[in-house]
């Protein structure tokens, strides 16, 4: 019985250790077909066989390797055209993934530190006599970390050209994980240093390096050409929407049946579809692979393996600061529920700093947590994958108030109840242990209570600022199953705790002042709520229309 990987090994151990590998080897031909000169950016959520699938190309093109025997039987050994170019280029390969970003100074050093580990596999090359003295003097400086700037930029460059007259070959370049170290600094003072000084590394080693075969880079977002690939024009990206390589990230269902049927678990299959299906890349429906792996390795306990395989520092940026449409959209497919909206496949990261529902919703595609469907006029079907990525979205949801389930419960009781006083009892108990929370506005008390009432909202479709009756209510609550009762709340940010009472009582006059109920039948239930801080106040009334 073969060996499962789920550690992160390099294609050649898996191959060489004779563990089970899930053939994705026509990639190659995938790169080769559209152009042997490309430079290629492709985007995939995070554990989806980016890694791997690097080092499937460096195993299939590097000159150091000729003569290996790990694509045999494989589908790429099939294609006598492709094999003309199998280890036939110098590779040089690039781990972005550990890059520090305390300081600008420390940033350049740990870059530094990433291009002398590219360099390590041409030792012999750069500490060769037939170095020239000025390439010579910059390495020399790399390694005792006393380069300037401009050489450590332009360091990949320069190797490309040592190696490729050495070897009489153009290099290829393969970039792993360019966007980590901006996305795990995400929304901190260091971004801005970050992205500059990484949009000049990358395009000293993509744009007119004349020494350059090919290059392929990965990433989980795609950032637009106006940043980070700025004046680059000759780069062909690859994500989600992509129907070229569709299905060389994740798992196709057939794929899945084959793991499942050697290891002898088939009969385990719907239960892996319910917690790892759901995913949409191109027109291929896939499974998340680690998951999937994960799941076999641990004896078909199913869980949510997922959670704590990386972070995910800019959808929470993003989900803590969305205005109250995008919440009430999270809120709503997290209870089973499709919705649409409008995606774009490129962003910069000063659009994601906007807090746009459109941004969070991209982003959160993107990165794995939602799945979106193509409608047309650039319209997305968005749901949740599957019961693994529900846990993950629900619990980002509910760290922005972090309390037990029992609080939730309890608050969603009084909601449906009508009980004001155990509303205001316990949303003033979560505002006062909150010290976390930013309350700037009306926006800020409105997501948080979206987000305590997440528990009751499959039964509603959720709606905020909606033209109703003669005027715009904060949130109304629509009954989407029989025998619920609508639910229209107002809020009101106070300018001292002495207006509370006025103000909450003007929040429940205003809904009937503007008629917000207008068009419902039946019995109605009004909340108002005043803030003020901390404090809050609140009335409910029920009436019928």
């Amino acid at each position: 019985m073969k060996q499962v990987d789920t550690g992160g090994l390099s294609f050649s151990r898996i191959r060489e250790n004779q563990m089970y590998y899930v053939d994705k080897s026509l990639l190659i031909k995938d790169l080769l077909d559209f152009d042997d000169r490309g430079v290629y950016l492709y985007t995939r959520p995070r554990r989806f066989g980016k890694t791997t699938n690097i080092t499937m190309l460096d195993a299939f093109f590097n000159i150091q390797y000729k003569g290996n025997t790990w694509f045999d039987g494989l589908a790429i050994s099939e294609c006598p055209q492709c094999l003309r170019h199998m280890n036939r280029y110098p590779v040089i390969r690039l781990n972005l993934k550990e890059l520090s970003t305390d300081t600008e100074e420390g940033l350049l050093d740990s870059i530094c530190g990433v291009a002398l580990d590219s360099m390590d596999p041409f030792t012999d090359i750069m500490e060769s006599d037939r170095l020239s003295r000025k390439d010579s003097a910059v390495y020399d400086r790399l390694v005792s970390r006393s380069a300037t700037r401009d050489e450590i930029v332009r360091s990949i460059q320069m190797l490309c050209r040592i190696v490729s007259k050495h070897f009489g070959c153009n290099a290829v370049v393969l970039i792993d994980e360019y966007d980590r170290a901006i996305a795990n600094d995400f929304g901190s003072h260091v971004r801005g240093f970050v992205i500059d000084i990484l949009s000049r590394f990358l395009s000293a080693i993509l744009k007119d390096n004349e020494y350059l075969q090919m290059a392929y880079v990965t990433g989980i977002t795609q950032v637009a050409k106006a940043s980070i690939f700025s004046g680059l024009n000759n780069l062909s990206v690859n994500n989600i929407f992509s129907e070229r390589s569709d299905d060389r990230f994740g798992f196709t269902e057939s794929e899945v049946k084959d793991i499942l049927s050697y290891y002898g678990h088939l009969d385990k299959f719907e239960e892996v579809r319910e917690w790892y299906d759901g995913y949409r890349f191109g027109n291929a429906e896939v499974y998340n692979p680690y998951s999937v792996m994960m799941y076999v390795q641990n004896r078909t306990v199913a869980d949510s393996y997922w959670r704590n395989s990386g972070r995910n520092t800019p959808v929470q940026w993003m989900l803590q600061r969305t205005g109250s449409i995008g919440l009430n959209t999270v809120a709503d497919i997290i209870n089973g529920n499709h919705s649409e909206a409008r995606i774009h496949s490129s962003m910069t990261f000063e659009e994601m700093r906007m807090t746009r529902s459109e941004d969070l919703f991209s982003l959160m595609a993107m990165t794995g947590y939602l799945n979106a469907v193509g409608k047309g006029d650039g319209l997305y079907e968005i749901s949740i994958p599957n019961r693994e990525v529900l846990g993950i979205v629900e619990s980002m949801l509910c760290a922005n108030v972090r309390i037990g389930d029992e609080v939730f419960e309890r608050f969603n009781s009084a909601v449906l109840d009508g009980d004001a006083e155990a509303m205001e009892r316990i949303l003033q108990g979560v505002l006062v242990d909150g010290s976390y929370f930013t309350l700037k506005d009306e926006t800020s008390y409105e997501n948080i209570v979206l987000t305590m009432m997440h528990g009751i909202l499959s039964g509603y479709r959720v709606t905020s600022q909606k033209e109703s009756g003669n005027g715009r209510a904060d949130l109304i609550l629509e009954p989407r199953v029989e025998g619920a009762i609508p639910i229209i709340i107002e809020l009101k940010v106070s300018d001292s705790e002495d207006d509370l009472d006025r103000d909450v009582d003007g929040a429940i006059s205003q809904i009937h002042d503007r008629k917000y109920y207008l068009g419902m039948d039946g019995d109605v239930i009004l909340i108002g709520m005043a803030f003020r801080g901390k404090i809050v106040r609140g009335r409910v009334e029920k009436v019928s229309v």
